[in-house]
């Protein structure tokens, strides 16, 4: 098993404001430190592209090419060292021509993004993360998402494969009398997997919100509910009654759905709804800055100590883009000591070293200067 890993080394070649760039990082924390706009931030999010997904800008990746470069092609490496021994995880992507190509190879074998979390999980934390609490549902499904594949990776490929199901009904409808055989058999198989990933989310939030219950001051707690459109129809069935009931929707709404091109009943017409408390009665988008911030901590906190708690033994990173500055000093040592019970290698961002002395002794510095 490839367990309690940690990057040795990251090489960046023509990505974001870094033409080429070298850090060794053999050190349980890794700290960059330097000036605002200075590409801290960018070195995270080439990290962050060994995780499936887009990283932690979620950008187009030809918006990803160093600005200064004549072509459209970046390559990032990163040299993980594991208990059993290392690997290289190389990453490209090549603009230039045609199709735009994306390529993952681990010691020279082409992989999907998808196997990247048969080695590893990465996690983060950003200051645009904390608008979760006041984004759409659309965009809170996103990122409960991304939290439960990375607990667990079959939730991605069931969103994935129920995202490809989707398109292909719609496309069938659209060419074909809304009878056809091979629509039931799609609409079928949109139900199988449509459940799979219903129970998955359910499970997982129910078990964040029991970890988020131990969470102690000074970070504030939350408790994060789960509720879909179908929930009157679809409520506590079998899986065997949830796909004929479910099939049976589809079947109905044939007709409608291929007008407005789209299903228009999925399961991911899902609410995240986010509260301070157990009562319910405050929702964290009516708190402040702070509280949700913190309460942003307490969901990362959580879901690291889930993951590790399953599986002590599985890589996790953690990257903590400039959270420091904004915390006082009690809340810093703090999620300093939290993280280091996690057994898992931390990337910190900030402006000054200050920020982490208290970690100084097992944390490897590098400072990030402008148009290196």
């Amino acid at each position: 098993m490839y367990s309690n890993g940690i990057i040795k080394k990251i090489s960046i070649h023509n990505f974001r404001s870094h033409n080429n760039l070298i850090i060794d990082s053999n050190s349980g924390n890794v700290v960059l430190f330097g000036e605002n706009g200075a590409g801290k931030t960018n070195i995270l999010d080439a990290i962050s592209m060994f995780s499936p997904g887009k990283g932690i800008r979620n950008s187009k990746h030809e918006n990803m090419v160093n600005n200064d470069s004549s072509s459209k092609k970046f390559e990032i490496k990163i040299l993980m060292k594991f208990n059993h021994g290392d690997l290289n995880f190389h990453k490209t992507f090549n603009g230039d021509s045609g199709k735009p190509q994306i390529n993952y190879f681990i010691d020279d074998e082409k992989v999907s993004s998808n196997n990247l979390l048969d080695y590893l999980r990465v996690i983060w934390v950003t200051p645009v993360m904390e608008k979760v609490m006041l984004q759409s549902h659309s965009e809170k499904r996103k990122f409960f998402d991304r939290i439960i594949f990375n607990i667990n990776k079959d939730h991605l490929k069931n969103c994935r494969k129920l995202e490809k199901l989707l398109k292909e009904r719609i496309n069938l409808l659209d060419q074909y009398n809304s009878d056809g055989e091979w629509i039931t058999i799609i609409e079928d198989k949109i139900s199988d997997v449509s459940f799979d990933i219903l129970e998955e989310r359910k499970k997982k939030i129910e078990l964040l919100n029991k970890y988020l219950c131990k969470i102690s001051e000074p970070f504030t707690s939350c408790v994060v509910q789960l509720s879909h459109k179908l929930q009157s129809v679809l409520f506590q069935l079998s899986k065997k009654e949830f796909k004929q009931k479910y099939s049976d929707i589809l079947r109905k709404n044939r007709a409608i759905d291929k007008e407005i091109s789209r299903t228009s009943l999925n399961i991911n017409s899902v609410e995240f709804d986010i509260y301070k408390s157990k009562n319910l009665n405050l929702e964290a988008k009516d708190c402040s800055t702070g509280e949700q911030k913190s309460m942003l901590i307490s969901i990362i906190i959580s879901v690291c100590k889930i993951i590790k708690d399953l599986n002590p033994n599985l890589t996790l990173i953690v990257l903590i883009d400039e959270a420091m500055a904004h915390f006082d000093e009690k809340h810093r040592e703090k999620l300093f000591d939290e993280l280091l019970q996690l057994n898992s290698q931390v990337w910190y961002t900030g402006v000054s070293k200050e920020l982490f002395k208290s970690i100084s002794e097992q944390t490897v510095f590098f400072e990030v200067k402008n148009n290196i």
